[in-house]
């Protein structure tokens, strides 16, 4: 018997929220790819904070740093937000702010026991994270989530492919929003602008919904600031695009296009 369906209207890709910038929503996956060093964690840590500030279950499972590096990033963040990439501002000031996200859940996760399904189990069990509903997960990085072949524990250029599979399929199963770093060959450092860019087999980017890449867009500024470029190089959602942002190196803060004017205000000052 043939399966039937009903036309209509069902909007799949409508967005829970916009969070650094990015538009997330329920059951999607995204990959976020840059060269080292570009402020992939960064960015992922920016829209952590952004969706637990407005109530939205979210997480972080890094397998590159410690829950103690990432609060600590945070908090430079969170300095950004209010003061600038450069000038202080008063500790209880930026402890105010962070309280807003205080619910989000850092998460150092182990490179050769934590697989997709642990973390999938630690969120629903331990964090009783929605069994069905909006949830922002971040996953630092693709390239180091452990996947178990039949001969064993598979190397990471191959295994990114079944590891970006399994995310995708969490993300569908619970309705959550999955955004995961990816490495980019390292060629395509400064011309990362195909899908052969991503580092792993085809499977990669084939399972995500929508894959960025950012790169430098210029030269660094005397301060250490970074100019950078979003490339859209798939989204199922809509249009390709492309877009700048910066990455203020002090604050370990990715700033959107309308923040700008905070950093050249110093500039001519």
């Amino acid at each position: 018997m043939p399966r039937s369906g009903t036309l209509g209207n069902p909007q799949p890709y409508t967005p829970f929220g916009v969070f650094a910038g990015l538009s997330f929503w329920s059951g999607g996956l995204t990959l976020l790819a840059a060269a080292p060093g570009i402020g992939k964690t960064s960015w992922l840590l920016r829209m952590l904070f952004e969706s637990a500030s407005v109530h939205i279950p979210s997480a972080i499972g890094c397998y590159e740093h410690t829950p103690e590096e990432l609060r600590y990033r945070l908090f430079l963040q969170t300095e950004a937000m209010i003061a600038g990439p450069h000038s202080e501002s008063a500790q209880e000031k930026v402890e105010a702010e962070l309280a807003r996200a205080s619910e989000a859940v850092l998460l150092s996760l182990n490179y050769q026991e934590d697989t997709v399904r642990a973390l999938e189990d630690m969120l629903v069990h331990d964090y009783a994270f929605p069994v069905q509903g909006p949830a922002l997960i971040a996953v630092d990085y693709l390239n180091r989530v452990p996947v178990v072949g039949l001969t064993g524990m598979m190397n990471e250029e191959g295994r990114s492919g079944e590891a970006a599979a399994a995310l995708r399929a969490m993300a569908r199963h619970h309705g959550w929003a999955v955004i995961a770093a990816a490495a980019l060959k390292s060629e395509y450092f400064n011309d990362g602008d195909e899908l052969s860019a991503l580092l792993g087999d085809e499977r990669v980017p084939y399972e995500a919904d929508r894959v960025l890449v950012v790169q430098r867009k210029g030269s660094v500024r005397e301060c250490g600031c970074v100019p950078l470029e979003v490339i859209t190089l798939k989204d199922r959602t809509g249009p390709t695009r492309r877009f700048p942002i910066q990455f203020w190196g002090e604050r370990f803060y990715p700033a959107l296009e309308e923040e700008f004017h905070k950093h050249e205000a110093i500039a001519l000052s």
